[in-house]
């Protein structure tokens, strides 16, 4: 299959015929980024941050080795929080792990820098008209100075404080596009990893994956995504209707 098939079967809403893709790009109203290793490159130690959060479960005497290494590091913290019958314990609980995400986050921060290009891409989709939304699962005294420094262009940013669930769950995405006023037909989701394609199939949104991580364009293409590009910038080009078949 290739890239413009894929293009046809990604748009969610009834479409008249002849269908081109100048039209397919001209449906996106609003393009919504993860942050890390998609805007930005960050140093942030997951491996840390894990170690932190499953020996705060350890304290609390709420590991279970059934957790296994599958589990991403927010959900081990709801697994953790569940088992607590007491709303102040857990209510501590949860600071507690909060204080540790958040101090290897920032830390992970304090020298991140946006991609080459990407203040210049965020530009052209505002000079469009085309909304720009960020969503992430990091918190946001990480994000939001990494933003400002660069004076990053945007409209709504969705920090895993703004949101009860974060992605993969589709309603990170539908709150942001919800500020946006967007539908999420109309809707473009770009992200380094698999998750961030999952979210936005979910919230019915097309989709966008970014090689700026560790991901690979099979997986992203295995995961459902519309087109992978290269980076953030060429997301934009190919949003303007001046891309080809990346895919392909």
């Amino acid at each position: 299959m290739n890239a413009s098939t894929r293009q046809l079967q990604a748009m969610r809403q009834p479409l008249q015929l002849p269908f081109t893709i100048d039209m397919y790009h001209k449906q996106i109203r609003a393009v919504v980024f993860d942050f890390d290793s998609t805007l930005a490159e960050t140093h942030i130690d997951f491996g840390e941050m894990r170690r932190r959060i499953v020996e705060h479960l350890r304290n609390w005497g709420l590991w279970e080795d059934a957790y296994g290494e599958g589990r991403w590091v927010l959900e081990l913290i709801e697994l953790g929080a569940a088992k607590l019958a007491d709303e102040s314990a857990r209510r501590q609980f949860l600071e507690e792990a909060e204080q540790h995400l958040q101090d290897v986050e920032i830390e992970g921060c304090a020298d991140a820098d946006l991609y080459p290009g990407t203040v210049a891409a965020l530009a052209r989709l505002r000079a469009q008209g085309i909304g720009i939304g960020i969503v992430t699962r990091n918190c946001r005294r990480c994000v939001t100075p990494v933003l400002e420094h660069h004076a990053a262009p945007h409209d709504v940013l969705m920090t895993r404080e703004d949101v009860e669930r974060v992605k993969p769950d589709p309603l990170h995405l539908l709150s942001a596009l919800q500020v946006l006023g967007v539908e999420p037909g109309h809707a473009l989701m770009v992200g380094d990893h698999p998750s961030d394609v999952e979210c936005g199939v979910a919230a019915g949104a097309m989709t966008a994956g970014v090689l700026t991580g560790k991901s690979t364009q099979e997986q992203f293409e295995a995961s459902g995504a519309d087109v992978v590009c290269a980076d953030v910038g060429e997301v934009v080009e190919w949003v303007m209707g001046g891309g080809d078949e990346r895919n392909g």
